[in-house]
């Protein structure tokens, strides 16, 4: 079985507290590391800290609800309790986050692999094994060498520790380039300054993939924009997506009453605060089966339109209406299943799209010039992306013919 040790021996450079209780994204730079060790395939948590946190204390007890095994402990001696000789130790220091490319290496089956770089200025605050190198805080060893580590001082940090019994034991040494380092390998983090650094690159380095116009230009930016001060907040996914559902329940009353700017206004917001939502949750790691939110959220939006349109109509009209209407939805469905990379995904319409395109055409006129307008819209696309592309030719002359 895989051990995690995961340590809060160190306090951040501000005095604060332990560094892995800064706040980090949604939560705590010790989430992220738990997360980490999740990945490599760790069965069991030991978090290593030597004074008594109210937070830890409460982080252990979430865990154990969700059945995770967690416990902490305060000296050497202690953890030899928590580790069978069976078992193998994935161990993160203060601050340590790896990236996927590490993760997926202590994932693989269970060998001893002491992290280090090439002595340089620029690494300076990892902790020196010889002349040549530096460990950086990541460790991969088998629990029977904890007997070694029995007899040492409480007062010895447990990393420096198992530093020296890796070391004494000749074991295998992963050396990190530099390049590897400049690209992110390995995030040391010692305080809230490094932390909103880290912070800063994560969000600049977050994939957004192909999207249309408005929510590559203008959403998506402003989503970007908030998100630190979203994470201030821990319960932010739960307050988007309650905005979400009344922003839609309540359109659908203004849609009955006939007000619908007000209504497609809200449902747009409603819209956007689910998308801000996603973001969130997919910047975290938190892992997402269906959402079942989007798809209420979907479902709402095509009842309070369906209400502004039977208004809009009249005896004449409301057959073509509910046509074009259905063919709005069928085109919408389909663009859903083409994928994000394709041509013309820079115009592809989605569900905030076409709700502009009929907030327009609630502000100038009746809406169903805009569900005329969504529907066209949306079929030219469907049309743009099944139509052929040119393939380059070969002149005679270039052929050599």
């Amino acid at each position: 079985m895989k051990l995690a040790l995961i340590s809060l021996a160190k306090d951040d450079l501000d005095g604060q507290g332990p560094i892995a209780l800064l706040p980090l994204f949604a939560g705590t730079l010790l989430d992220l590391q738990i997360q980490a060790a999740q990945r490599i395939g760790c069965e069991k948590f030991v978090f290593l800290c030597p004074a008594t946190h109210g937070a830890l204390l409460q982080k252990i007890d979430e865990m154990k609800q969700l059945g995770f095994d967690a416990e902490y402990v305060r000296s050497p001696s202690d953890l030899v309790q928590y580790a069978s000789e069976q078992d193998h130790i994935v161990y993160l220091a203060d601050g340590i986050i790896p990236n996927d490319e590490i993760i997926g290496q202590l994932g693989a089956a269970p060998q001893e692999l002491l992290f280090t770089v090439l002595h340089a200025e620029e690494y300076q605050e990892f902790e020196r094994i010889d002349l040549n190198q530096r460990w950086l805080g990541i460790l991969s060893l088998n629990a029977s060498r904890l007997v070694a580590m029995i007899d040492i001082p409480d007062e010895w940090e447990i990393g420096s520790a198992l530093l020296r019994t890796a070391v004494q034991a000749d074991c295998p040494r992963a050396i990190i380039s530099d390049r590897r380092m400049g690209a992110g390998a390995v995030s040391h983090i010692q305080s809230a300054l490094s932390a909103g650094q880290y912070t800063r690159r994560k969000l600049k380095e977050m994939p957004w993939g192909k999207d249309n116009f408005l929510n590559r230009f203008l959403l998506r930016p402003l989503i970007k924009r908030s998100l630190p001060r979203l994470w201030r907040k821990k319960a932010a996914p739960q307050y988007l997506q309650i905005f979400s559902l009344v922003a839609g329940l309540a359109a659908i009353g203004l849609a009955t009453f006939g007000y619908a700017i007000a209504a497609i206004g809200l449902l747009f917001f409603g819209s956007v605060a689910q998308l801000a939502r996603t973001t969130m949750l997919q910047f975290d790691g938190t892992a997402m089966g269906r959402d079942w939110t989007a798809m209420g959220l979907d479902l709402i939006v095509a009842a309070s339109v369906a209400i502004l349109m039977l208004q809009a109509s009249d005896a004449v009209t409301l057959l073509p209406n509910l046509v074009i209407f259905a063919l709005l939805l069928a085109h919408l469905l389909l663009l859903r299943g083409v994928s994000a990379n394709c041509r013309f995904a820079l115009i592809r319409p989605d569900l905030r799209l076409v709700l502009l395109v009929l907030l327009v055409a609630a502000i100038f006129g009746p809406i169903s010039y805009g569900i005329y307008a969504a529907a066209l819209y949306a079929g030219m696309t469907l049309v743009l992306d099944r139509y052929p592309a040119k393939k380059p030719t070969i002149s005679k002359d270039r052929r050599g013919g």
